[in-house]
Order: structure tokens, then sequence, then C-alpha cells
């Protein structure tokens, strides 16, 4: 959509949002960042971001279920919080979600995961997925890097993404996905889907479902790399404004066990490296 058309079905959508509002007892109104304030019994903010990109994977006759689900379920979750103070019993819904930096909050229990990126400890239910605060975690017996550890662990028990080997644009790519809020946490465990070797990898999590990495591999050369920085980046900033679930349009290189931001920028359509990064694509030598 484009134009008009994209105003009007971002009006139509707004409307929306303010019809099952009030239908609950809620007043809306709008805030910086497209987001969509509600004050009624408790204070919320719906994404019109997100809710716009989980509009344009339906048809537009299902919109209005689709927002009505959507808001509805937010207002559960805040008007009816679950009763966590039995750790034994909440510690097998506790999970970790990768979010956009901006979305941190000193109420939340959250952490550093990689530039532009957190790692937040929510609770996933069948009907939900809410973030802990911290002073709900400090009423339980595990907190700090333990209670990240036990998030960690239980994503990790849900199972596996599915990997497969493809291209993009020309470029190798290992591609993980799955329909989950936490397939951006199995970045934290890159290594075991995708073979890495001296130089690391070129990593991308556009948006809560995705992940791809292409391995930097000598004998491929610094143009087969800089090809690579080009079509994974732009690929990036397009996923990341499709979405659902927003995480970062940036690049990333994964090295050494962590995951470091490659800030790019073109010149003549040619991406332009950060120096660090460059000098070690030029020990690649010349293309075979």
């Amino acid at each position: 959509m484009r134009g008009g058309a994209l105003d009007e079905a971002s009006g139509v959508l707004d409307s929306l949002v303010v019809l099952v509002a009030e239908s609950l007892g809620y007043a809306c109104h709008r805030l910086p960042g497209d987001v969509m304030a509600l004050e009624g019994p408790t204070r919320l903010h719906v994404s019109m971001r997100n809710l716009r990109q989980l509009a344009r994977l339906v048809p537009r006759d299902d919109w209005p279920a689709l927002v009505s689900d959507h808001v509805t379920t937010i207002v559960t979750a805040i008007e009816e919080p679950l009763d966590l103070s039995d750790f034994e019993l909440a510690q097998h819904l506790l999970r970790t979600r990768i979010y956009p930096a901006e979305a941190d909050s000193p109420a939340l229990a959250a952490r550093s995961f990689a530039p532009g990126l957190i790692e937040v400890v929510v609770v996933d239910t069948p009907t939900t997925v809410r973030t802990v605060t911290v002073e709900e975690m400090r009423g339980w017996p595990v907190s700090g890097d333990a209670l990240f550890m036990l998030g960690r662990a239980n994503v990790r028990a849900d199972g596996p993404l599915q990997a497969d080997e493809s291209h993009l644009g020309g470029v190798p790519v290992t591609v993980l996905h799955g329909w989950s809020f936490y397939a951006a946490t199995h970045l934290a465990w890159l290594e075991e889907y995708v073979e890495m070797g001296t130089y690391g990898a070129l990593v991308i999590a556009p948006n809560r479902s995705l992940i791809m990495a292409h391995p930097i591999r000598p004998r491929a050369g610094h143009r087969a790399a800089v090809a690579a920085v080009r079509e994974l980046h732009l690929h990036a900033r397009r996923a990341y404004e499709e979405g659902p679930g927003s995480l970062s349009p940036h690049l990333y290189w994964w090295h050494a066990g962590r995951l470091n931001l490659l800030e790019i920028r073109y010149e003549g359509g040619v991406p332009v490296l950060p120096r660090g990064f460059s000098n070690v694509l030029a020990t690649l030598g010349a293309d075979s």
C-alpha cells in the first residue's frame, strides 16, 4: 500500500482500536512513536506499528476480529494478572524474549542482549505473553543471571528452530525461523545452528520470527563478504518494516561468541564498512 491507500488503512485500524477499547471501558488518544494509549481502569499502550504489520497478513474483512483479539488480549493481561507468588508453579511459564532496546523500562526484568536489543523475562500462558516486573522478580528465590538462565532453558526445551540453507541475492545464508515469540532468543546459541569459522558470521534478526546468518569464509574472498554485507543489510531493513514483531533493521557481526553492531553507510550504492571490520576482511586476501 502506498500514499492515500496506506493512510486510509491506518485510519481504519485506528478506528477499530477505538471501538474495541471503548467497548472495554477505555478511552483512546495518540502518543508519539505510533502508539495508542488506552485510559480506563488502568493505562496501557497498543503499538499501532505492530498492529499494521499483523493486519497485512490477513484479509481486510478479518481486521475487526484481529483488532478485537489483539486489544482484548492486552487488556486481559493487564486487568487479570497471574498470581506469580508461587515460584514452583510460575517457573515453568518463564521464558526470555528479545525486544528492541527502546522497549526497555526500569520496571522490567530486563538486561542488555546486544547493541539495540534487550533480553526480557516473560510469562508465557496459553492466551498471552507478558513481561515480568522487577518487583515480581524480587519475590522469587531465583533472580539475576540465574533467572535469565532459567528462561533461556525453557525456550530451548520448547524445541529448536527450523534451519534451512538458502540464498539471498546469490549470497548463501542459513535461515532460522519459527512461529514463536522466542526465535530471536536462539541467537544465544547461534553456534549450534551455524558452523562458524575464525571470522564468524554476518547476522540479522529483523523480527521476532527470523534469523539469517552468513558465515564468513576466507576462500570466498573480500568481494563476496562485501556482497553479503549489502544483501543482508538490505533484507534486514525490509523485513524489519514488514514485521510483525520488528526487532532490528541493523546488521550484526557474530565474532568470538558475541554480536557486534556493524554501522553501515553507503556511497554510490556501495556499503562502507566500519574500520575494524574492514581491517578484518582485508586479511581475507584477494578474491579467489
